[in-house]
Parts: C-alpha cells; structure tokens; sequence
C-alpha cells in the first residue's frame, strides 16, 4: 500500500510538473521609453550657498554607467535663486575645468568630495563661489531654472527655524561581549509645541563622509522632551551585523548634524526612502513627492541646528 502511494503522488507531481511546464509563455515586453525630464537636487542651508546639480533621467530598465551619468548633466542653464529681496544668478561649475587652485576651493564647500573621478566621468553643479547669497533661518527660497532648450522649471523651499540639540552623550552596548569596546550616540531635544515640525540628520565617523539616516515628523514628538539613540551611518547596501549596527568603537571620533526641513522636503525625503525599501517581487509601487514644478527632484532648504563631533571613549 506504501509503494502504491509513493508511486500514486509520484505520478501526480509529474502531471502537475507538465501541467505548468506547458502552461509557461515566454513573455516580452515592449516598454516605451520614459518622457525625458529634467532632474533636479538642489539645496540651500543655513549659513550656506546655493547647490543645484541638473541631470536628465534614465530608463529604468536601460543601460547605466558613471559615464553616461557624466555626460547627461544639463549644461548651460540659466539657474537663478530670490529670497524675495534678492536673486543671484548660479555659476555653473564643472570639476574637470577647473584648475588645482579652484578645486580645493571648490572641494571646502563641497563636502565628501573626491580628491579624484573616475575615467569618462565628471561633476557638475551650479554654485556661487563666491558667497553673494547665504541661507538663513526662517526665510523662503525661490528656485528658477531656464534650459537651453528653454524647459522652464520653478520651486519653492524654507529653511525652519533651528531647533538644536539639548545633549548628546555615549551608553555602552547591552550586549555583555561588546559592553567594553562599542557605544553609541545617544541625543535629547525638546520639539516645539506647534505641530509641524520636521528632522532629518547624518551621522559619520573619522575622516568619512555623512550618511543619511532617518527623516521624521512630529506626529508622535510634538511639544515633548524626547530621547533616543543616534545610529552611527552605514553606506547603502553595507554588511549587516545585529551586534555592532549603529555602534561606534572606543577611539572613534563621531560626527552628526541634525537640520531642521519644511513639509515638502520631509514628503520628498520620506517618500524616496520608502520607494527604496519597496523593492523586490512583493514591494509595492511608491510615488515619490517631488516638489519641481516643470520637472522632478527636491529643491530643499535645511536649517543647520546642530553640528558636533564626540570622541567616543569611556
């Protein structure tokens, strides 16, 4: 009865494996090619110029290399900044034409910049070098931009009103077998009590870059004293370790800073986050919240309120 069993789901695994064999259909899909846009990431903060970097975008399912991301910069475009009293008129700025001199000026105000490109690529962005317009607190900013195939694209930001840090300190890690050699940032501030307010912050360590770590509102915050910890920041797709993840090693020298942003940065920011974590067969489709008029990207105003560096010991 045994052997007649094995043998009867034998046979029915083989029909149903023929089944679905069979019913499989090669399917090829033509897709059209996107609507050709212009990218914009632009920002203004506190106590700093204006950046604006302008690019075309890709097809999604097309060919993508550092080169060709190089060579789609959208050259030559008037770009123009207001506060409302005045407007200034962008410098565009290519690394590769620029002499050693300029680009050591040009690296101090861009920060994480490398001392090199790779073959094939440059970097471009419009800039002031020298600094007829600076970001300040409480003020809104107009974004104009005129292409030379005379694509007119226009936004608006705000940089918010500073609401610094209380305190940051160090805790040792729970975990008894680390509790001797990581610790991490822990922070404390006090949101205002009018509901509405956004943050967003870096952390790095050393003689690294920043990296993005979390954007949040209010909603849960608003008017309260409120604490939690300041993850050390990881580059996008760096390996993954329970144990020492947002940690710090004793000798290490953190940085974080802490912006505060205005509501259609904070929908720019948390919406293409989330589109990031959706992907795989079961991520759902996400639209990200662009505030361009004309086209697509962020313009965004960020109000430094915090900049601190901590030695991490004991």
């Amino acid at each position: 009865m045994k052997n007649t069993n094995a043998l009867s789901i034998a046979m029915l695994s083989f029909l149903a494996m023929l089944i679905f064999t069979n019913c499989e259909k090669n399917i090829t899909a033509d897709l059209p090619d996107p609507v050709e846009k212009v990218v914009v990431e632009g920002s203004i903060e506190s106590g700093g110029t204006p950046l604006v970097m302008l690019n075309r975008n890709y097809p999604y399912f097309g060919e993508f290399n550092p080169a060709q991301y190089g060579q789609g910069f959208e050259r030559d475009a008037i770009v123009k900044v207001s506060d409302g009293t005045n407007t200034v008129t962008l410098q565009e700025i290519c690394f590769s034409e620029l002499t050693d001199e300029q680009k050591e000026i040009f690296a101090g105000q861009m920060s994480g910049l490398p001392d090199s490109l790779p073959a094939g690529f440059d970097f471009c962005v419009y800039t002031l070098l020298v600094p007829s317009m600076i970001g300040q607190f409480g003020k809104t900013y107009t974004l104009d931009i005129t292409t030379t195939d005379n694509k007119h694209l226009t936004a608006v930001t705000t940089i918010p009103n500073a609401v610094p840090l209380d305190s940051v300190w160090i805790e040792p890690s729970p975990n008894p077998d680390y509790a001797d050699s990581l610790r991490r940032l822990w922070v404390q501030f006090k949101d205002p009590d009018t509901l509405g307010n956004y943050y967003r912050y870096w952390t790095g360590k050393n003689s690294g870059p920043l990296y993005p770590v979390q954007t949040f509102d209010d909603l849960v915050v608003n008017g309260k004293l409120f604490y939690f910890p300041m993850n050390k920041g990881e580059a996008s797709g760096a390996d993954f370790d329970i144990n020492t993840f947002g940690y710090y090693t004793l000798g290490d020298t953190a940085h974080l800073k802490w912006v505060t942003i205005d509501n259609a940065t904070y929908n720019f920011l948390n919406s293409l986050e989330f589109s990031e974590n959706s992907t795989g067969p079961f991520g759902s489709v996400v639209k990200v919240k662009y505030n361009i008029d004309g086209g697509i990207g962020i313009w965004a105003g960020y109000g430094v309120s915090t900049e601190q560096s901590v030695v991490i010991n004991n």
